[in-house]
């Protein structure tokens, strides 16, 4: 354990989160990176629109639609107006460039064509070219590449809305939105509009930007520049512009006898005070939502010390040259490994109910060249299996009551057992289960966990609710329409940061875990044996012992997933020959002279038979599951809005 525990969960939820959004989720819609626009304002209260978009497409895309809305009259403006007052599309100033990723310019009615709804033209489905969702006052651009789109295109317009402006007897006044980004798939990663106001200084030019939650709006003479990095899906782009000077020779319809400035003004100025208001709401959330997460991780690191940092053992050495206690495999790895039971403790246990002469292996006639010899495994007639732990009293009768003839079983017969049926490789499942189920219970007698860390931990779960409840009111808010804000409030982040802040700590208080002093006490000193195991090959000073102590250390080696390690340096310490004159070996020299004979022959066969048998054993459940089952697997701006009149979208296919 470290000291850094919590905070490594609670950071690595937040990593794994971004790493998951950021690789893992599909990337297929074709997203708007530059969005620009040149606007020039003529005598008549026209817009000159000149439009760049510059877009990155996913395979398979080949058709564009610029939808454009010049509607005046807006249901919901809460200002003065005039049905009357309208705007108009100019049908004859209509013109689109389309250039492919190298800025190379394609080719009209050779490399794309294009379509306009007012000429009542058809796509490339041999539908009519309409604006999304279809309505009055709209137009819709069409452009259909032949051959596909590049990686990234730029679509280049130019248009023109006459009646734009409106003039008052006070001012005049440009309201418009120009984009409605719910209908720009993925939004728009960055846009820049300049508003040219020929012949009007600074100081009688007033604008305003709407829709978004960022953004600069700057006015210069002549000149009004709007910068956004981001708008969003759910945004809109909207601008009002008031000229004090009367420089517009407007049509009688857009033309209205009332004074409007003041209202204007004062509505901007309620808007504006409004609008700072939510955003400071969304940032005091945000802001509170990291206070939060930071205050959970100076929460979780006191409960690591006290509840989850392990206590100071008194044996410090890096070695342990002999047993620490004499436990049985299954119940060392069960404190070695937090109460877990691995698939190797069915090897030790097997092997150490060999070594301990309950069990024999026999060669059962395998020739001397065979790779894989079907070793026989018998019971000691002889031997009291009473006193046996009742975890290893399962095992034999696993393998040799059940897939055995009650006195003996080979290995093939282990292997081939679940392949028999369904209902024997259950059985075999089961007993697999029953296993680790009743070693956990033999080992649980030993208090090598501390007690009532249960309860102590259902008391801990109480401080999720801080970010939970942050969670809440940030999800709240993010929903509710406030009657008294333009903007809904966007708390994505403030959410995300809560939400995985509350499910992190969760994770940390379930995974606690906490040895008793004495437990920990005798893992420190497993695993310094452990670490004699990997070392003992180099150590000079250290005499080997006979073979009956190096079974009896295999068995925990086993479990201790380092036999392999410690049979590679038993080959040089142990000479092969020596197995021919001892007769202490249960299971380390069995085999010295089939092929390909090392220390550990009879332990790797046998592993690898109990492996194989549980591998057949899911094999056969999938199978029956499969054939059974019917199912398969697998300045900035304001919030709010102006009611401009305009609006509309790009979309593709």
């Amino acid at each position: 354990m470290t000291k850094y525990k919590p905070i490594i969960i609670i950071f690595g939820a937040f990593l794994a989160f971004f790493i998951f959004v950021g690789v893992y989720l599909p990337d297929v819609e074709m997203k708007v990176k530059q969005f620009d626009a040149e606007i020039t304002l003529d005598a008549n209260g026209d817009m000159n629109m000149h439009e760049s978009w510059v877009v990155d497409f996913p395979s398979g895309y080949s058709v564009t639609f610029r939808d454009i809305a010049y509607n005046k009259y807006n249901s919901g403006n809460p200002l003065y107006q005039e049905t009357a007052n309208r705007a108009f599309f100019d049908e004859t100033s209509v013109n689109i460039e389309v250039y492919g990723s190298d800025n190379t310019a394609l080719v009209q009615d050779i490399d794309y064509e294009v379509g306009y709804s007012f000429n009542g033209d058809l796509d490339e489905q041999g539908q009519p070219v309409e604006c999304y969702p279809s309505r009055s006052e709209c137009e819709s651009l069409f452009v259909w590449v032949y051959d596909g789109m590049d990686d990234r295109m730029t679509f280049v317009y130019d248009y023109k809305i006459t009646g734009a402006v409106t003039k008052y007897n006070d001012v005049s006044e440009l309201n418009w939105r120009l984009i409605d980004a719910n209908y720009v798939e993925s939004g728009i990663s960055d846009s820049t509009v300049t508003i040219n106001v020929p012949g009007v200084a600074a100081d009688n030019l007033m604008a305003w930007g709407h829709g978004l939650g960022k953004g600069r709006v700057t006015v210069e003479d002549e000149l009004v520049t709007l910068e956004m990095d981001r708008i969003k899906y759910d945004e809109f782009l909207e601008f009002r512009i008031l000229i004090d000077q009367d420089i517009f020779t407007v049509d009688a319809i857009n033309d209205l006898n009332v004074n409007a400035r003041q209202e204007i003004m004062d509505y901007e100025m309620e808007l504006a005070r409004t609008t700072n208001l939510g955003i400071a709401i969304a940032t005091i959330l945000l802001i509170g939502s990291f206070a939060v997460l930071l205050l959970m991780a100076v929460i979780a690191t006191r409960i690591y010390f006290k509840y989850d940092k392990e206590y100071t053992p008194e044996y410090s050495g890096k070695y342990y040259r002999e047993l620490p206690a004499e436990y049985t495999p299954a119940e060392m790895s069960y404190l070695y490994y937090f109460g877990r039971i691995q698939n190797e403790d069915v090897t030790a246990t097997l092997l150490d109910l060999v070594r301990r002469k309950f069990l024999t292996l026999e060669t059962n006639a395998s020739g001397i060249n065979d790779r894989d010899p079907n070793f026989k495994i018998k019971k000691n007639p002889d031997a009291d299996f009473s006193i046996l732990l009742p975890h290893e009293q399962h095992l034999i009768n696993w393998f040799i009551n059940l897939v055995g003839n009650n006195s003996e079983v080979t290995i093939n017969e282990i292997e081939q057992y679940p392949k028999k049926s369904y209902t024997a490789a259950m059985a075999f499942e089961k007993e697999a289960s029953m296993f680790i189920t009743k070693a956990k219970q033999s080992s649980s007698r030993h208090d090598f966990f501390e007690k009532g860390l249960a309860m102590a931990k259902s008391k801990l779960y109480v401080w999720v609710l801080l970010p939970l409840i942050f969670f809440g009111v940030a999800l709240i808010t993010d929903q509710m329409e406030i009657s008294w804000l333009p903007v809904d409030l966007d708390n994505t982040l403030a959410m995300i940061v809560s939400g995985i802040t509350a499910a992190a700590y969760l994770l940390y208080i379930v995974s606690i875990k906490k040895r008793s002093i004495k437990g920990n006490e005798e893992f420190t000193k497993w695993k310094a044996f452990r670490q004699f195991l990997l070392d003992f090959g180099n150590m000079d000073d250290y005499p080997i012992p006979g073979i009956v102590v190096w079974e009896h250390y295999l068995v925990y080696a086993t479990s201790l997933k380092v036999a392999d390690k410690v049979m590679q340096q038993l080959e040089v310490k142990l000479p092969v020959e020596q197995l021919e004159t001892d007769s202490s070996s249960t299971y380390m020299g069995f085999g010295y002279r089939y092929y390909g004979f090392r220390l550990g022959y009879a332990l790797g066969r046998i592993n690898r038979s109990v492996a194989t048998a549980r591998s057949n054993g899911r094999a056969t459940i999938a199978a029956h599951q499969a054939k059974s089952s019917g199912f398969g697997r697998g300045g900035g701006f304001s919030g709010g809005s102006s009611f401009g009149g305009g609006g509309g979208g790009f979309r593709g296919r």
